[in-house]
């Protein structure tokens, strides 16, 4: 049968094997990188970005005031000039 105190001893054996390991690793991961997986997680960010970007601008072209149109609605919003001629356009 297995006494507490050897029971004991390997838990704090493996703590400490746990805590060296993960302090030598200096916040770097355990293995490098290969380079498909870095550019795969650079394509992730840049799509990321980019679906932020374009609910960020929905959510701004939602908030466009408009004029508000005519109350008949065969008229256009802007009055037609068709009697003016471009020389008193410029004037």
């Amino acid at each position: 049968m297995v006494s507490i105190r050897s029971l004991d001893n390997v838990v704090v054996f493996l703590s400490v094997c746990i805590l060296y390991h993960t302090l030598h690793a200096d916040g770097r991961p355990l293995s490098r990188r290969s380079i498909s997986e870095v550019q795969l997680m650079h394509t992730v960010g840049i799509h990321k970005h980019e679906q932020q970007r374009q609910q960020w601008l929905q959510v701004k072209m939602l908030e466009l005031h408009t004029a508000p149109l005519s109350a008949s609605g065969d008229r256009s919003p802007l009055p037609e000039h068709s009697d003016v001629t471009p020389s008193d356009a410029e004037r």
